[in-house]
């Protein structure tokens, strides 16, 4: 019969109960077999964990534990054999059990995965496995059910909380032609999805895999903290040889090297680490490791993108000037074009456009010009649509007066040239986020500089930094001079943070030194550049993602100091004959078990604003 961890410790308890019974009913064969007994229990799996290590030479706290045990054997100190292996067996079952409280968080999000779908085949209903959906199919959806798949919803409306995705667990009403994600969780009503992202490729499948990810990555602290356990248990294990050749005192120097150990020095950060990025992914704030939450937790300087990010991105369409052309065909070759886009300025022409039942064409030979707009065919005439900085003075020159007047205003003004004449400006408004300036307040309360990079018009861009409370603006910005910009904050500062939409951000958030994307889930490429991911458009998660990260640094810096007391505390008290190798075992395993309580506190943390 195998025996698991839980089994050994019943097993290695009534053998020990039984040893001191022999005790004191003076049977001393009785007692020292028992305590053998539990002794052989307890070690065998660590001493084998020990071997396995010593073939890639590493020195660990399993073979500081099977020397001491086998040495107290050698010397005929039994009780403190098995008190040794049992306390170690005991305090690692109850390590392990009490941090998957702190994995928790982060394997909860797999229990959002329905392991079971009913697909729609020729209107008929069938229940299939969840590994068995393809693109395309068609979800039925019901109440009480979470959803799949990433898809459109084709047939129905519901109440769907999307909390998995956003943290936030308000439902919000979602109709036909609405996109939906996987694991989101419909409250009430029936509807017909078509799956167009599954498994590992859909939205909540790179969550997982991102926060997997994210558990692997080490901040700086916890490298170091490895660094030096590779060169502190060879020491410990050098003192303990020198002590023993001094004193000639085996007990001590077995002591000293059981609770030299430093098992909750080597724990005490990645246990932190862990608990800060499953409170994060519960809350809707991905860190892509403690790397980046070590880093966020000193950040002095935030630069924003002002579309999508400052502001709503929800963009409007407030005024429409043409010049030898009527309004309607100006906006079909304009939606035409901008349909190739996904930029909120594209958005706003294409919704405007379709209000008015025109039928768009299919451009062909799309063109991104960065910074500036788009241009391409469009019925065999060629369109440019973009910044009026993309224009000639002499293009410009009828739309002059009307473009300096609608900016003034602090309108966003696109021009749209056909086959190289400008026919016509839309003046287009944009809406600051109602959390904006609540937001960049909380971050001037904790000493962080705000910027705002745009490629926007002065008028408008100093317009928006008003409103929001932001300290700097560079306005018209292209993409290579917002990485140029963020590396003179890097010289300023020490450190870049970028926070973008990350529809057209990714460079600025790739070449930042630190890249935090608003509501990129659904963006895969903001998902890559980004080291930060922030649920929902949800500006005011980013206080929370700060305070989080500092929350965890300091709780991974208070169990490194508290660990190094206890250690070199009973190194002392070792040393001083005042502490023995049963009492010092069960302090170095009390020590490892606050170490992660501490750190699960880091679960219940929540953002509170001043």
């Amino acid at each position: 019969m195998k025996l698991n961890e839980q089994n050994r410790i019943i097993l290695g308890t009534s053998f020990i109960i039984a040893g001191w019974i022999g005790h004191w009913a003076s049977l001393p064969i009785l007692f020292d077999a028992a305590m053998i007994l539990a002794t052989v229990i307890a070690i065998f799996p660590i001493a084998k964990t020990a071997i396995s290590s010593l073939r890639y030479r590493i020195i660990g706290i399993d073979t500081l534990v099977s020397i001491a045990v086998i040495g107290a054997l050698l010397i005929g100190e039994t009780w403190e054999a098995a008190a040794v292996s049992y306390l170690y067996t005991l305090g690692h079952y109850l390590e392990n059990r009490t941090l998957k409280k702190t994995r928790r968080a982060i394997a909860s999000l797999l229990e959002n995965v329905p392991k079971r779908v009913t697909i729609l085949e020729n209107g008929i209903q069938k229940d299939i496995s969840a590994d068995q959906l393809k693109i395309g199919d068609l979800l039925l959806v019901r109440s009480g059910e979470r959803i799949a798949a990433d898809g459109i919803i084709v047939e129905g409306s519901a109440m769907i909380n999307e909390s998995s995705i956003t943290g936030e667990s308000v439902p919000i009403v979602k109709n036909a032609k609405d996109n939906v994600f996987s694991s989101s969780l419909v409250d009430t009503g029936v509807i017909t999805v078509e799956a167009l992202h599954i498994g590992e490729d859909s939205t909540f499948g790179r969550i997982i895999a991102l926060v997997e990810e994210a558990q692997d990555k080490k901040a700086k602290i916890q490298r170091s903290l490895e660094l030096f356990a590779q060169y502190y248990t060879p020491g410990v294990i050098l003192l303990t040889l020198i002590v023993y050749l001094i004193t000639r005192d085996i007990r001590l120097a077995l002591t000293l090297l059981v609770i030299s150990c430093p098992g909750a020095l080597v724990i005490s950060a990645p246990v932190s680490i862990v608990a800060g990025i499953g409170n994060g992914a519960k809350n809707g704030i991905l860190f892509k490791g403690g790397d980046v939450m070590e880093k966020l937790s000193s950040v002095k300087v935030i630069a924003f993108d002002k579309t999508g990010t400052l502001t709503t991105g929800e963009l409007v369409i407030k005024q429409v000037l043409t010049h030898q052309m009527e309004e309607n065909e100006l906006l079909f070759f304009a939606a035409s074009l901008e349909n190739a886009s996904e930029h909120p300025l594209a958005k706003a022409v294409i919704s405007y456009t379709m209000k008015r039942d025109i039928s768009l064409a299919l451009a062909k030979q799309v063109e991104v010009l960065p910074g500036f707009g788009l241009k391409g065919n469009v019925n065999d005439r060629w369109v440019v649509i973009g910044s009026p900085r993309l224009f000639t003075d002499q293009q410009r020159l009828s739309f002059n007066e009307k473009i300096a007047e609608l900016e003034s205003e602090g309108l966003t003004v696109i021009a749209i040239s056909i086959d190289n004449q400008i026919r016509g400006i839309v003046g287009i408004a944009d809406q600051i986020r109602p959390s904006a300036k609540t937001v960049v307040e909380k971050l001037k309360n904790m000493g962080v500089l705000t910027v705002m990079l745009t490629g926007d018009h002065p008028l408008v861009a100093h317009a928006i930094a008003k409103q929001s409370g932001i300290d700097e603006v560079r306005s018209q910005c292209l993409p290579e001079d917002k990485v140029n910009y963020l590396n003179e904050l890097k010289a300023q500062y020490g450190l870049t943070v970028m926070v973008g939409d990350g529809i057209n951000d990714a460079p600025a958030l790739a070449n930042a030194d630190f890249g935090i994307a608003m509501g990129s889930y659904t963006n895969h490429t903001a998902m890559e550049s980004a080291d930060v991911i922030l649920s929902s458009s949800r500006l005011e998660k980013l206080p929370y993602a700060i305070e989080l990260s500092k929350a965890t640094t300091q709780n991974m810096k208070s169990n490194i100091v508290f660990a190094l007391i206890v250690a070199f505390s009973l190194m002392i008290g070792v040393l001083t004959k005042h502490v023995f190798l049963s009492v010092g075992m069960l302090i170095h395993e009390l020590s490892v078990l606050m170490v992660i309580i501490n750190a699960i506190r880091l679960l219940q943390f929540k953002y509170k604003s001043t």
